[in-house]
């Protein structure tokens, strides 16, 4: 068990025991992978496969039903038709399991039938002290353990401290897209699907006190909870951890596809949701772009204490539009020292050229034998006005990341925070992996690299007004 011991949602990232009911022995069924990815990631419980057809699935016992499972239960992975799922549901309180996670769609989202059914899966876990996640959820995910409820086949997830929040099936698919591809970090994800029974105030509660998130990314389609706690914890919570907010169904279309889709409730208008958020410090985004972006700049970087940004791009118009979108952003760009400005002459053409920013392409072409971009790091690293530093990336720079990473990574740990960007990244994915492994964050372009280095500021600059 973690730290958080105390918080009924412990029970659904450190399970002792789990069943999985409707597990398959078919590698070409979603099912097949709720036991497979446990398994073949070595999740230390015990794992129950329950399929009344099957003796053994991946080299473990298969029962027929829950109640001929010889030990405690503490989780119930519910993964068959929502006609059949009441009767898997009774079984379970008969077996006394402690939580439940139901996977299959068919309930409120689907209209009354629907939503009757689900009512009645409440009113059987209510009085018997059972918490359910779901149903119309893949869900929860934990690094620390392996613990997974996936339909994808799923790698082992690199350990970070990003946990996320999200009600709809948007993100499991995707998984080992934010992995390989967005280089994402994980701690936990709960997808709470329809939010019969937990929601997102409960999943606000737990991971503000979990010791192992320090960023948490909410994907919401709506409130289903006490509105007013869930604006509470989120004030309590923006003052210890970022929390970053997606709201789908802003526009009027956007909600009706919402409520058919998750069977969701829009409680206020858009506007209003928007002030009450941003009222309590919380940052909202407007699209998955920002969200993923917000995401990793808080998992990779310190915050910035100051907004005075050194810039170095490959040509004199990069660092017009970079330095535009500074200023958009609320960044300024920053006085450097004597010193500072004395380091880089070593680098200039044979011309005096600015130096923030610092057009490193015409650098290049008089520096035969001198690194350009580790020099211009180099010298950013002692000079007290620089809180942060973006710099654009050639690929014949990046084939070389290595070196790149060790002189990026030391102004990191001495608190600044670094943002870059490829001019080519399709030439350059090998070496932004190298890079990312090394936190330090790599955007599509300048413009989400300054965005995302302004948030850390922003954020910072909230947190000291609400204190």
């Amino acid at each position: 068990m973690s730290n958080s011991q105390a918080h009924f949602l412990d029970l659904f990232f450190h399970p002792r025991s789990v069943a999985v009911v409707g597990a398959s022995r078919n590698p070409q069924t979603a099912n097949y992978h709720l036991v497979a990815n446990l398994v073949n990631l070595k999740f230390p419980g015990k794992v129950y496969p329950v399929n009344p057809n099957a003796k053994e699935i991946m080299g473990l016992k298969a029962y027929p039903d829950v109640r001929s499972i010889e030990g405690d239960i503490d989780l119930a992975v519910i993964s068959v038709p929502a006609n059949l799922t009441l009767d898997i549901v009774r079984d379970c309180v008969a077996k006394k399991v402690k939580g439940i996670t139901i996977t299959a769609g068919g309930f409120s989202e689907t209209g009354t039938a629907g939503r009757s059914v689900q009512d009645e899966i409440l009113r059987l876990l209510r009085p018997n002290g059972i918490r359910a996640i779901g149903p119309n959820a893949l869900s929860p995910i934990n690094t620390r353990n392996n613990f997974i409820v996936g339909f994808m086949p799923i790698q082992k997830l690199p350990q970070g401290k990003l946990s996320l929040i999200f009600q709809s099936g948007l993100y499991e698919p995707r998984l080992q897209w934010l992995v390989s591809d967005y280089h994402l970090y994980f701690s936990k994800l709960v997808d709470l699907g329809n939010k019969m029974d937990v929601t997102e105030v409960d999943a606000l509660e737990y991971l503000a006190q979990d010791p192992e998130t320090g960023v948490i990314a909410i994907h919401t389609e709506s409130i289903a909870g006490d509105a007013r706690k869930f604006l509470q914890l989120l004030q309590k919570t923006t003052g210890e951890k970022p929390v970053i907010i997606l709201k789908s169904g802003r526009t009027p279309a956007g909600a009706k596809a919402a409520s058919s889709h998750t069977g969701a409730i829009i409680r206020a208008s858009d506007a209003v949701f928007d002030a009450a958020v941003r009222q309590s410090g919380a940052i909202r985004v407007a699209g998955l772009d920002d969200f993923f972006d917000l995401a990793k700049v808080f998992e990779y970087l310190p915050l910035m204490k100051k907004n005075r940004i050194a810039l170095a791009t490959l040509s004199g118009g990069e660092g017009v539009l970079t330095t535009d979108y500074c200023q958009l952003n609320g960044l300024a760009l920053a006085e450097l020292t004597p010193e500072t400005k004395q380091r880089l002459h070593a680098i200039f053409p044979p011309w005096d050229i600015p130096v923030n920013p610092l057009d490193t392409g015409v650098c290049t072409q008089f520096t035969a034998g001198i690194d350009v971009h580790i020099a211009f790091l180099q010298a950013m690293a002692d000079d007290p006005n620089v809180d942060g530093i973006a710099m654009s990336l050639p690929v014949s720079r990046l084939l070389q990341a290595e070196e790149l990473a060790k002189s990026t990574g030391e102004l990191i740990k001495r608190g600044k925070a670094v943002v870059t960007w490829p001019i080519d990244p399709a030439e350059a994915r090998g070496a932004i992996a190298h890079l990312e492994a090394n936190r330090i964050p790599v955007y599509p372009s300048a413009e989400r690299a300054i965005r995302a280095l302004a948030a850390l500021y922003r954020y910072h600059k909230m947190r000291e007004a609400m204190s």
